[in-house]
């Protein structure tokens, strides 16, 4: 019988010798990528007989973050000793290099897939699929905690202390607007019509910037510091994560000024993880309270679903097609979730 609101049905499951640090989908929606936090590499499907996951490769220490081509051709991970290493689809490690001599702790695919952005130390990079560098922008004046794209692909966005660093990607002028706020930004989110500019601040605070004048504002009242933005596919909402604060602010009309945040409440301990559905309004959060949370906020402030997992949820990632839902834990447990929508009459 199809339920009355949407559930997560739970579909297959395994557990990995490591536990779970991050966790992406190839483009196909069929492969899932696992970072291990000790430092192995694993690569997934579903078959007929459940959940399959194997080690490809391992970087020393533990896995710092994970990212998949868009076009799907290559996995990029980044370690903690220090290097960055190309897999292929089949699971076979094409390239492997130092970007800088500090570790490089954070990853992004340009959506196009035909750059790779990497942040190690105060040293924002670019680089071809191939793993050959394009371009060097100028060093922060603190160590990059935030990298994205916006979803255009020409424009990258670095969060330090003190700013938001726009790089504009451009064989031919490569250029620099930096959106100042005078603390550590901890994250940075661009919406998807290319009007906002969002960062976590560790103030409790976050601050946006409208791009097209740089005029800018700020949301306080955190309990703790920032440490997760990002926008719903259509830019309508910002969701937002501190500690068990789950505030999603309301970007319609001409902006949030004035408008109620909408709280969601459940979690009962620190929020790990956290994720927008890629095509519909739906966000799903994962804690420490081993609590993973099905969202709707333009219509509830309360969960649609809770799962309780086995252990601390440490990683969900939605697949492309928006129809499976992955969850990684600190166990090493991996389960994956079939999202089931009411049927329309």
């Amino acid at each position: 019988m199809a339920p009355s609101f949407p559930i997560l049905e739970q579909r297959a499951e395994t557990t990995l010798e490591d536990y779970v640090a991050g966790i992406v989908w190839a483009p196909d929606s069929r492969q899932f990528a696992v970072a291990g936090g000790e430092g192995q590499v694993f690569l997934g499907n579903i078959t007929a007989s459940g959940l399959s996951a194997r080690p490809i490769g391992e970087h020393l220490l533990g896995v710092l973050d994970i990212a998949w081509q868009p076009k799907g051709e290559h996995l990029a991970t980044a370690g903690q000793d220090g290097t960055v290493a190309l897999w292929n689809a089949a699971g076979q490690e094409a390239k492997r290099w130092r970007p800088a001599p500090v570790t490089t702790d954070r990853l992004a695919f340009a959506p196009g897939g035909q750059l790779l952005a990497t942040a190690s130390g105060r040293h924002a990079n670019v680089w071809n699929a191939q793993g050959e560098l394009v371009h060097a922008f100028p060093p922060a004046a603190k160590a990059i905690a935030g990298l994205a794209f916006d979803k255009s692909g020409q424009h990258l966005g670095a969060a330090s202390v003190g700013e938001v660093a726009v790089h504009r990607i451009d064989s031919h002028n490569y250029q620099t607007r930096r959106f100042l706020w005078d603390a550590p930004c901890l994250t940075v989110s661009f919406s998807p019509n290319g009007k906002f500019l969002a960062a976590g601040v560790a103030d409790g605070s976050v601050h946006f910037w409208y791009l097209n004048s740089a005029k800018d504002s700020q949301m306080r009242g955190y309990g703790s510091r920032v440490t997760w933005t990002g926008f719903s596919c259509n830019s309508r909402y910002l969701g937002t994560c501190a500690g068990t604060d789950l505030i999603i602010w309301d970007f319609g009309g001409k902006g949030p000024e004035g408008s109620k945040p909408i709280q969601l409440t459940g979690h009962t301990d620190q929020i790990e993880c956290l994720a927008w559905h890629p095509d519909g309004p739906y966000l799903v959060s994962g804690g420490r309270d081993w609590r993973v949370s099905l969202w709707c906020p333009g219509k509830t402030a309360q969960a649609l679903d809770a799962q309780l997992a086995g252990s601390e949820v440490t990683a969900v990632a939605w697949s492309p097609d928006g129809r499976q839902l992955a969850v990684g834990e600190k166990s090493g447990q991996m389960t994956i979730y079939q999202l089931v929508l009411p049927v329309r009459v």
